[in-house]
């Protein structure tokens, strides 16, 4: 089984360490498998880490799972990140015991009095993300404010807060700059599988030259190599921006195009889409304020 951690090791926002203490333990006695269904449901490559049975339909998967299966216990807190610790999925390469997973708390709390509505927020997040039921999150909470919230559907209004209503282009250099780079990767692979860098071929002699890893056949087999896991990789981001951030949008609707422009910067850019969108989130609250 994990080893719990007696001490938080994150409390940089001054957080009271008796508050800490006992939010971690609440959370790993009762709530075990709700901190599950949330890091699933926020990080969905976690799948990928921890010792389930992946052969098993993802439906039925979701249905069964419990925190106790997994060792999942919440190690430590703070006000804009979970850290939980996992048993580690066996391998022929994996010498650890245990994993440590971060889920980002989106966007970060104000305070540490927020605790308890945002965990139950979440939690329904998680839940509805993967299909499962919602009922008796209100009474958890021990909040009617929760049971006014349900009514309005699965975009949670939270005093009202800043929404993106638009599309944001990337901004020139980074975005770009990353953007660019993953589509000149799957522009290699499509080379690749094309045959066009085949010898005898202009890129063949170019990359058999200036290939510094084996040269020409030493670049056909690493783009070969990473072609799937950075598709599913960049896949899984969008699935995340997806369920974190477009679907408690009531402005950008799945389909629309607007989210599909959202969706394509995601695949492209990754990181450098979710930054952009939560900058503006993070302009727009100030503004209100």
């Amino acid at each position: 089984m994990a080893t719990p951690t007696n001490t938080p090791t994150n409390n940089k926002d001054g957080i009271d360490p008796t508050s800490l203490a006992r939010t971690l333990a609440h959370m790993n006695k009762d709530h075990a498998t709700d901190l599950l269904h949330i890091l699933i449901h926020f990080n969905p490559l976690a799948l990928l880490q921890l010792p389930l049975d992946l052969e098993k339909p993802i439906r039925q998967l979701v249905n069964d799972l419990r925190g106790e299966d997994v060792d999942i216990r919440l190690v430590d807190m703070s006000l804009a990140e979970m850290k939980v610790q996992t048993r580690a999925k066996e391998g022929a390469f994996q010498t650890r015991t245990t994993i440590a997973h971060t889920i980002p708390i989106h966007p970060p709390m104000k305070n540490w009095g927020e605790r308890r509505e945002r965990l139950v927020a979440m939690t329904k997040d998680a839940r509805e993300g993967l299909g499962l039921p919602v009922d008796g999150l209100d009474s958890e909470d021990g909040k009617g404010e929760k049971g006014k919230k349900k009514k309005g559907g699965k975009r949670e209004e939270k005093g009202g807060g800043a929404v993106v209503d638009t599309y944001l282009a990337p901004r020139l250099f980074w975005d770009g700059a990353v953007a660019i780079s993953v589509a000149f990767f799957f522009g290699c692979y499509a080379a690749v599988r094309g045959g066009y860098v085949e010898p005898g071929l202009w890129a063949w002699q170019f990359t058999q030259k200036w290939w510094p890893l084996g040269g020409a056949g030493g670049f056909k087999w690493l783009v070969n190599a990473m072609f799937w896991p950075v598709l599913v990789i960049h896949i899984a981001e969008m699935v995340m921006f997806e369920r974190s951030r477009l679907a408690k949008n009531d402005k950008i609707p799945m389909g629309g195009l607007t989210w599909l422009k959202w969706m394509v910067s995601v695949f492209f850019e990754g990181y450098m889409a979710f930054r952009r969108y939560d900058d503006k989130v993070a302009e727009l609250e100030k503004k209100q304020h």
